[in-house]
């Protein structure tokens, strides 16, 4: 395991300690859908924080190009 991958882990796991009550809510409905298939926890969580940056860009583009209307 690399370096990056050791401090992604890690600060994950942070995430997971200090979440509140909905955060953990959700935390666990990934962590159930990753049981049912071959990924780890891990990369489900990386690539929701992934796809959650491209869907806050494009509604963050969508609404500049309203304003310009």
């Amino acid at each position: 395991m690399s370096q990056v991958e050791r401090e992604f882990i890690k600060s994950v796991d942070d995430t997971i300690l200090k979440a509140s009550g909905k955060t953990l809510k959700k935390l666990q409905e990934l962590d159930l859908k990753t049981q049912l298939r071959v990924n780890s926890f891990y990369d489900a969580y990386a690539t929701q924080r992934i796809e959650s940056k491209q869907q806050n860009i494009a509604s963050t583009i969508h609404h500049q190009k309203n304003k310009l209307k």
